[in-house]
């Protein structure tokens, strides 16, 4: 089994990609994300149950890492609500996804994977919202995170072309992750992501400004980790 410690010598790796260490901005990258990886990877802290019935685990490959990412639903669900009685879209953002005749559905460049066969025994036949998120990737991988098991019934692809779904934010899904390191992981790797999509095409000083280290990521602030 991986460990956080084998995942946290991998991503030694990634900081000698030049579009990386070739960075102005990277000591203080290398040095800010070590010292949080560091201090997640020895904590034992649990959010929830990894095992629980509300938890969904999704696997990302990306950057020559596996790991397994657990989020919880019924957390999406008590967000959502607190965010329709707000009446703000911060978390939940509404999307329309492409549909296939096959029944792939896309967003932009990114394929959304599914997982129909999924019981999802924690989720309320009364409250039948579907919800998406992105996974590490280039482009993004996106994941039906929270009802799965309702996608069949609206899945006609010869009446309808695309889907309505809820997009959560990739500052707020760290939300709904198990654990601090796979917080800091997941955020870590979209920072990757952000840098090898723009480097070329961005000034440092400017792709600064749009890592969740720097910003920082609201998350890392309210789990506590910076």
């Amino acid at each position: 089994m991986t460990t956080n410690r084998d995942v946290k010598a991998q991503i030694e790796a990634l900081y000698q990609d030049s579009a990386i260490r070739d960075r102005k901005y990277y000591p203080d990258f290398r040095r800010a994300w070590n010292s949080l990886l560091e201090a997640a990877a020895s904590s034992e802290e649990e959010y929830f149950p990894p095992e629980a019935d509300s938890v969904i685990t999704i696997h990302s490959d990306y950057g020559g890492l596996s790991f397994d990412f657990h989020l919880d639903q019924k957390k999406m669900a008590d967000w959502y609500d607190q965010e329709v009685r707000s009446r703000k879209r911060v978390v939940f953002v509404p999307k329309r996804f492409r549909r296939s005749r096959s029944g792939q559905l896309s967003f932009h460049e990114s394929v959304c994977r599914s997982y129909p066969e999924l019981p999802e025994p924690a989720l309320a036949e009364s409250d039948r919202n579907i919800m998406a998120c992105a996974m590490p990737g280039l482009p993004p991988e996106l994941h039906i995170v929270y009802g799965n098991k309702w996608l069949a019934g609206r899945n006609n692809p010869l009446l309808q072309r695309s889907l309505p779904l809820f997009l959560i934010q990739t500052d707020y899904v760290p939300a709904f992750l198990a654990t601090p390191f796979e917080i800091c992981l997941y955020l870590f790797l979209m920072d990757y992501c952000i840098i090898k999509e723009n480097y070329r095409t961005v000034k440092d000083e400017d792709l600064r400004g749009f890592l969740h280290i720097f910003r920082p990521s609201p998350m890392l602030r309210i789990k506590g980790l910076l």
